[in-house]
């Protein structure tokens, strides 16, 4: 006779997880628990705000903005460079813009956009130190009303193409996907090419140029032929290296490899040709100065297209440019050439969405730039957090309340 199977059952074991018996505690809000927990993330978050706000207050930051401000520091300035109601914007605490026979920073014509005269070149924005700036200074540009979070937009790229695969999957760029174009240095006739990089966000780059024309110290104006005291280069003050995410530049990008190396010629369409180096081996990109030391990345592996590709989560933002590897004494003066434009494939046009630019130079701390919001949180956090502790600790004084005993307490299924 066969054994008889063990009757199923969905009992479950008579365990005390699986019976839910296992010991727990839970605290009892009572007053004095209440109070002294308030005391202390005061005591604790009031130092961490101020501290925070403190080192924050100690960042240098000059703006040379597009927005009249108001309230600043003498050591913030602003002045009108691009964008909308130019014609309103106001000069600040030592920042002016000096036109270069031009009405502002914007070229004169499209054509202006390919090359880098000096006498069309834009503008001058000249900042005097108000107070002393330790290096290195930041170089950032600022852009307003610009929504790099759009959905098309961020997903308008090929992440194959970015990372060099052999045979890229383009499907997920639906703009800017294709140049019609002639090889570098070759006399066959053009021809359709896939774009590469292709995509909004890699041929929207932004590609304004900022050269420093000059410093002036105490003793002398140094041009960008001369040598300033720390025995660099004038024209190499700005430092564009190390301005990308080192994992970004590592994972994320790797150059398309071409069996004819002239195919390379696609990383110089007119969108971004004059910021990104071209190929090792090819002549060099007309404009030599929209980058001030020799770049050793090209293509997308260059780090100020790596910079341009992360994406920022707000439509105000801030993106490094470079960095000035000196200190500004008060009263030092730097200026910088720009070059920007109205014009599409020329520059990086931003009026026609009502945008707007800034140049930003900034120091920062150990917790970065200046950004207040963060120990201005911790000290209202903290300050709220201490005076609810003390008024509840007046209010249990004065007019106590007396609490319910947990032994009187009758639980279901507790026998009589």
């Amino acid at each position: 006779m066969a054994a008889e199977e063990p009757k199923k059952s969905r009992r479950p074991e008579d365990t005390p997880f699986k019976q839910q018996t296992v010991p727990s505690w839970q605290p009892i809000f009572t007053p004095m628990w209440v109070i002294s927990m308030l005391f202390v993330l005061g005591i604790v978050f009031l130092p961490i705000g101020i501290v925070l706000y403190t080192q924050s207050r100690i960042v240098r930051l000059v703006s040379l903005s597009l927005l009249p401000l108001t309230g600043m520091q003498p050591v913030e300035m602003a002045v009108q460079y691009d964008g909308v109601a130019f014609d309103s914007g106001r000069q600040t605490h030592g920042a002016q813009v000096l036109p270069l026979g031009n009405a502002s920073c914007t070229l004169p014509t499209k054509a202006d956009g390919h090359k880098f005269d000096l006498d069309k070149h834009g503008c001058i924005i000249s900042f005097t130190a108000q107070e002393d700036m330790p290096g290195p200074i930041l170089v950032m540009y600022e852009l307003d009303t610009f929504y790099q979070n759009f959905k098309h937009y961020v997903k308008d790229m090929s992440t194959d193409q970015l990372r060099g695969r052999d045979d890229p999957n383009l499907d997920d760029c639906h703009a800017f996907t294709d140049v019609t174009s002639t090889k570098f240095n070759s006399t066959a006739p053009a021809q359709d090419y896939n774009l590469n990089p292709c995509g909004l966000i890699a041929n929207t780059l932004f590609n304004d140029i900022y050269w420093v024309h000059s410093v002036t110290d105490a003793n002398r104006t140094y041009y960008q032929t001369d040598v300033y005291n720390n025995g660099v280069d004038v024209l190499n003050l700005l430092d564009q290296s190390n301005i990308a995410w080192h994992s970004d530049l590592k994972n994320r990008f790797e150059n398309y490899h071409a069996l004819d190396p002239n195919d390379m010629y696609l990383w110089e369409n007119p969108k971004y040709g004059w910021i990104i180096p071209s190929h090792v081996g090819q002549a060099p990109i007309p404009n030599k100065t929209s980058w001030t030391k020799p770049a050793s990345r090209y293509g997308v592996q260059s780090e100020r297209f790596a910079v341009w590709m992360r994406q920022a989560g707000l439509p105000y933002f801030r993106k490094l440019y470079g960095r000035l590897n000196m200190d500004l004494k008060a009263g030092m003066t730097v200026r910088f050439l720009v070059s920007s434009s109205t014009f599409l494939l020329a520059d990086f046009p931003i009026t026609h969405v009502k945008g707007r630019k800034a140049l930003v130079l900034t120091t920062y701390t150990w917790l970065g730039g200046r950004n207040p919001f963060l120990g201005v949180s911790y000290t209202i956090v903290g300050g709220i957090c201490l005076i609810l502790s003390f008024l509840f600790f007046g209010k249990h004084k004065l007019s106590p309340r007396q609490l319910g005993d947990a032994n009187y307490l009758v639980w279901q299924g507790a026998k009589n």
